[in-house]
């Protein structure tokens, strides 16, 4: 049973704010404040702009927005839609009492910008705070699309008891990811405990009473406070049902980018959520009971991982690197001792095991035109990532890159559908699988012939596939294995130009550098002069193929290198290769005057 508690939090009696009939002047300033990240940002605005029947002032505060976002929000300015202010990094009650300076209408309704509305959504609550006399009203909230029919919360409601001579304290979501459409129509507005900051309407008498919001509070707990405020100046906390919003958390369809990442991990941390909940129980003499752990370790958990643990020391010059001699390993109990060397723990080591038996149960047994066995370029090109200190989910996923692509040497791979993407996810979990749809993806799309307009704006999952890829493209360099694999020096400069300023971006320079110096080195054996014995046996290799010709295209610098080339041909065995062969290869190299 609840215990009596200090007077104004829960039974005070309650003072009704005189109402005013709706006019030509809006009554409600609508604030967009950012929350953790900007990738929903313009779906959110273009949400509140479309559901606009009611008046508002709207009011936007630009926190170092992404292009993207920013020009939307210049381009709505500029044709009236809203005002905006531009706001440095700060905790989320820092930014609403910034907005407060500027809000001059008789409310105000904070709502974060990754929320999207639905038609009357502001209206309903500005009608039941003018009924009411309320001091805040709040929505019922959804969570994810509306499509998900998922409730985040109908009502909030602190369940306040003594212990040992204190007040104990902890909240609860009512009606928690239950099923709207199924409860949507039962359920019942009034007073409720608290509402949340994702969308809440509030009366500017009553800020001016007990305002401003408290900046103490860094991370959470800052929508609990604020209601006890409303209720100790015996103001009415109100659940409104019929207005409802949701959060879009990020997703496969919603995923975050790159520049969320700096801004999500100043936003949550255990550290700071512990100060918070240490606040709201000094402040309100209170002893909380609420753990914060369960919630962080989710949410911090769903942010993806791209940026290196340790960095990799820079290219400084060509003795650095080497074709044929490197640190990485090729079978998977090296693999296993690097990983341990790295600081990786038994359990993460148990989790890529996993991993691999999925890959050589898919890829196991068969060979790269190389000569090299599929499983063990994946570990190479894993070993790559685990030396430049990738983050482990990126370790996995490279062992899996080749799992959806159809045109391995391997033959074998999986189809890209809903059932077997959930397969693999079951298997592998749902980021690593996510990675290697992506890199299939790209790979199915072709090279880009340049970086994206605002690598800034790529999605996470993108660029740690391209991450993987420059991995997998230097594994293809190690020992010019890529003669054999068909790939041309051109290809890699393309996948250097496209992949590499956004590893660059990542925290990866060091690998983007060695990529281009192995290239260079791979250029070098195929110079005229070259004495790199490798080089010279994988083109001879080459011209034992039926049809050279459209191999040695494929290898322009080859054929360019007068002096290897005639040297090629000479070496050419006379036996083991049939005349024909050998007369079709000088026929290649004739018409460039190299034979």
């Amino acid at each position: 049973m609840d215990a009596p508690v200090r007077p104004g939090l829960r039974d005070a009696p309650v003072r009704n704010a005189p109402a005013r009939s709706v006019d030509s002047h809006p009554l409600v300033t609508v604030v967009v404040v950012f929350r953790e990240r900007y990738s929903v940002a313009t779906r959110s605005l273009c949400s509140i702009l479309e559901h606009r029947d009611y008046p508002f002032v709207l009011h936007y505060l630009d926190s170092q927005s992404p292009p993207s976002v920013r020009r939307e929000l210049e381009a709505a300015q500029a044709r009236g839609e809203l005002m905006l202010f531009p706001a440095a990094p700060g905790t989320p009650n820092q930014l609403r009492n910034q907005a407060l300076r500027s809000v001059t209408t008789k409310y105000v309704c904070f709502i974060d910008n990754d929320v999207l509305v639905t038609r009357g959504w502001i209206e309903t609550l500005v009608a039941t705070a003018e009924r009411t006399g309320a001091g805040i009203v709040f929505p019922l909230y959804l969570m994810g699309e509306f499509e998900a029919d998922r409730i985040h919360m109908a009502g909030g409601k602190n369940h306040l008891s003594e212990q040992d001579g204190q007040i104990a304290y902890n909240e609860e979501h009512l009606f928690a990811n239950a099923p709207a459409s199924r409860i949507v129509g039962s359920l019942q507005g009034g007073d409720s405990d608290f509402g949340e900051f994702h969308c809440m309407l509030l009366s500017m008498a009553m800020l001016r009473e007990v305002g401003p919001l408290d900046e103490a509070y860094l991370q959470v707990n800052e929508h609990i406070d604020i209601a006890m405020m409303a209720r100790q100046a015996n103001y009415r906390v109100i659940f409104e049902p019929k207005s409802v919003v949701s959060y879009v958390y990020a997703n496969e369809h919603s995923p975050y980018w790159l520049c969320d990442i700096e801004p999500f991990r100043r936003r949550w941390s255990h550290e700071l959520a512990a100060r918070d909940v240490a606040h709201l129980s000094s402040k309100w003499k209170l002893r909380s009971l609420q753990s914060m752990t369960s919630f962080l370790n989710r949410q911090i958990g769903s942010m993806e991982l791209v940026h290196p643990r340790t960095q990799a020391p820079a290219v400084a010059d060509a003795e650095v690197v080497d074709n044929h001699a490197y640190p990485y390993v090729h079978s998977f109990p090296l693999l296993v001792r690097q990983c341990l060397a790295q600081g990786h723990s038994p359990q993460e080591i148990a989790a890529l095991n996993r991993v691999f038996d999925v890959a050589a149960e898919l890829h196991g047994g068969s060979f790269r035109s190389s000569k090299k066995t599929f499983p063990e370029h994946l570990v190479r090109t894993a070993s790559v990532l685990v030396v430049h200190g990738a983050p482990f989910d990126l370790v996995k996923a490279s062992l899996l890159h080749a799992v959806y692509m159809a045109n391995t040497s391997s033959g074998r791979h999986l189809a890209p559908t809903e059932r077997n993407r959930a397969l693999l996810r079951e298997l592998v979990g749902r980021k690593v699988e996510a990675i290697a749809h992506t890199y299939a993806a790209a790979s199915a799309a072709g090279p880009r012939e340049a970086p994206p307009p605002a690598i800034e704006e790529l999605p996470i999952v993108s660029a740690q596939a391209s991450v993987v890829r420059i991995a997998n493209e230097i594994e293809d360099l190690l020992d010019h294995a890529a003669l054999l694999e068909r790939k041309s020096l051109k290809q890699f400069a393309r996948v250097h130009a496209a992949h590499g300023p956004v590893a660059e971006a990542c925290g990866y320079s060091a690998m983007v550098a060695e990529f281009a110096e192995r290239i260079r080195l791979a250029e070098l054996a195929l110079e005229p002069g070259s004495q790199d014995p490798a080089a010279e046996a994988w083109l001879i290799e080459l011209l034992r193929e039926r049809s050279p010709h459209p191999l040695l295209e494929s290898h322009s610098l080859a054929t360019r290198s007068r002096r290897l080339a005639a040297r090629l041909v000479r070496k050419l065995p006379r036996r083991g290769v049939p005349l024909p062969l050998k007369l079709a290869a000088k026929k290649v190299l004739r018409p460039f005057g190299l034979v």
